[in-house]
């Protein structure tokens, strides 16, 4: 497996591990709870059936490491002014999924909108993103 790739695999060095769940109540969005869960267990599902492809480690990988950026750059500024969850969600869909979506959809169909929620989710639960300023 790619060192970059099983990096984002697992929890975040220096950071207390407390789950997807206490994450996104530390950040007070738990509305988003159930949607997450199931995301998140489909995205691990989706690495766990694809290790041995190396193309689709690659495109992993990728998208992990862009979601990352692309959070800390345009999601998480938004936490210190408390902005509306829906402003959030919003700035999300634009600045993260949609793009990713719209370039990653070139080289590999199976990559959809919802396998990128849920690898921000994913993300999450690994303490790779937090939901807070």
């Amino acid at each position: 497996m790619l060192e970059e790739l099983q990096e984002y695999l697992q929890p975040r060095p220096g950071r207390k591990i407390i789950g997807l769940e206490e994450k996104l109540k530390e950040g007070n969005r738990l509305d988003l709870l159930e949607d997450a869960a199931y995301l998140e267990n489909k995205f691990a599902r989706r690495v766990s059936k694809h290790q041995f492809s190396i193309s689709e480690e690659i495109i992993y990988c990728h998208c992990l490491s862009k979601i990352n950026s692309s959070f800390s750059q345009h999601v998480k500024p938004l936490f210190k002014n408390t902005v509306n969850t829906a402003i959030i969600d919003r700035v999300i869909y634009d600045r993260i999924v949609e793009p990713l979506y719209e370039e990653v959809s070139e080289v590999s169909t199976a990559i959809s909108s919802e396998l990128i929620r849920g690898m921000i989710f994913f993300l999450t639960g690994k303490c790779h993103l937090r939901w807070v300023g």
